[in-house]
């Protein structure tokens, strides 16, 4: 639905909201009174509709809010390609790591109810690794093996929410050490979340916990932490204490957990090398991922975005307290830690952070704005001085032929561009 048409029809019903849990959630006829400038607006509408016409992706849904208001509603191109089905707020898609973000959000959760500590080691609650080792080398020896050696630090929770743990992942495979990982892939293996971090324990780590940012399983072991020290399923933590609170019922690993059903869920497509999209079969969640296996809805995802950008409440539900949302919402990892190509910005818990630019440095956005994205070039970010949230859906899958650039590329800078003269 083209923005204007969109405002135009909210305009003539007052009572237009999008439900939440203990509070619903107005839809503004008037983004200019929340501080956007509507013909900017207009534009990224726009050019949301000429990107889905072009074929760059099948289609978009976003939406931008302030405070307790949405201002903007985008929805361009179709979630099916095969039967024409419009891409709308609505539309179920896979968020992968836009999950990180609400792992994180449990785990400091139970750091406020003093269950757990950032201090904690990992091992307290999965005691496999107790016995992790480091990569001496990433490629083996003569013998065929990885040569490890004993981490000098202990593993924490604090490292986890910081992929600093030197836990590896599944996009790295010019090594030894990264076809191992390849080869004992979580998102291949077989039973619960505690079956596959007895499989992650086992691999050796790429460097001593604390010593530098890699991006990492580190929040799937998060999610574990979460059901050891809460005493429940990580699916119910997240279902009982972020969803159903903030009314999120098209959000979770399971189409027994959502409102909809599996046949509802988008298709995943990608681009060949004539520039068409098919679809792929991506498969359907079956273990509960806390670093990439939600599925949500722009509608959804932006009440968690809200919530974020509001310093951990939305209305009456009170996810985190403020004084934990300050310390959630913070730089963690240094500049050491990080390394080179991080442009205005550090790592916070589960997701990057803008920091204040340096002399001559070009702002990454608005100091302490927090944001992430998804493999499928979904995205969001939210900025707590501004009380602003902004979430953007599509679905794509990665490759050589997709065309650039990168959602995130188009949409953030758009809504930056929204922002009246402060």
């Amino acid at each position: 639905m083209a923005f204007k048409q969109a405002m135009a029809a909210l305009a003539l019903a007052t009572t237009t909201v999008l439900p939440v849990y203990a509070q619903d959630i107005p839809v503004s006829d008037n983004p200019e009174a929340l501080g956007f400038q509507p013909d900017v607006l207009g534009a990224l509408d726009a050019r949301l509709d000429e990107l889905a016409a072009e074929g760059a992706r099948p289609g978009y849904a976003a939406i931008i809010a302030r405070g307790e208001q949405i201002a903007f509603i985008s929805e361009a191109g179709q979630i099916n390609l095969e039967t024409g089905e419009a891409f709308t707020v609505d539309s179920p898609v896979r968020i992968a790591s836009m999950t990180k973000p609400v792992t994180a959000v449990a785990i400091m959760m139970l750091v406020e109810r003093g269950t757990v500590s950032l201090d904690d080691p990992v091992s307290d609650y999965i005691p496999e690794f107790a016995g992790a080792h480091v990569a001496v080398s990433p490629m083996a020896g003569e013998d065929g093996e990885i040569a490890t050696r004993a981490p000098a630090t202990a593993m924490t929770v604090e490292h986890l929410l910081t992929h600093t743990a030197g836990i590896g992942y599944i996009f790295e495979g010019e090594t030894d050490l990264g076809r191992l990982y390849l080869d004992n892939s979580l998102y291949a293996g077989e039973g619960d979340l505690e079956a596959r971090m007895q499989q992650l324990a086992a691999l050796p780590l790429y460097a001593d916990p604390g010593d530098r940012w890699i991006y990492s399983y580190s929040l799937d072991v998060a999610g574990r932490v979460v059901e050891v020290a809460s005493g429940m399923p990580f699916e119910t933590f997240l279902e009982t204490e972020i969803f159903t609170p903030l009314a999120m019922h098209s959000t979770g690993f399971f189409f027994d957990d959502v409102d909809f059903e599996e046949d509802a869920m988008s298709p995943l497509y990608v681009h060949t090398e004539t520039g068409e999209m098919v679809a792929i079969d991506q498969g359907n969640p079956d273990w509960a991922s806390g670093g990439g296996g939600l599925v949500s809805t722009a509608s959804d995802y932006i009440r968690f975005a809200m919530m974020l950008a509001n310093g951990g409440s939305l209305g009456e539900v009170s996810i985190l307290a403020p004084e934990t949302f300050a310390e959630f919402a913070r730089p963690y990892a240094t500049t050491d830690q990080l390394g080179d190509g991080w442009d205005g910005r550090g790592f916070a818990l589960g997701m990057d952070i803008v920091l204040p630019p340096e002399d001559g440095q070009q702002p990454a956005g608005i100091p302490g704005d927090l944001s992430w994205g998804g493999l499928f070039d979904t995205d969001f970010f939210v900025s707590p001085q501004t009380r602003t949230a902004a979430v953007i859906m599509t679905q794509i899958q990665p490759s050589e032929h997709r065309p650039e650039p990168r959602t995130l590329r188009v949409f953030r800078p758009m809504v930056y561009g929204s922002f009246a003269q402060q």
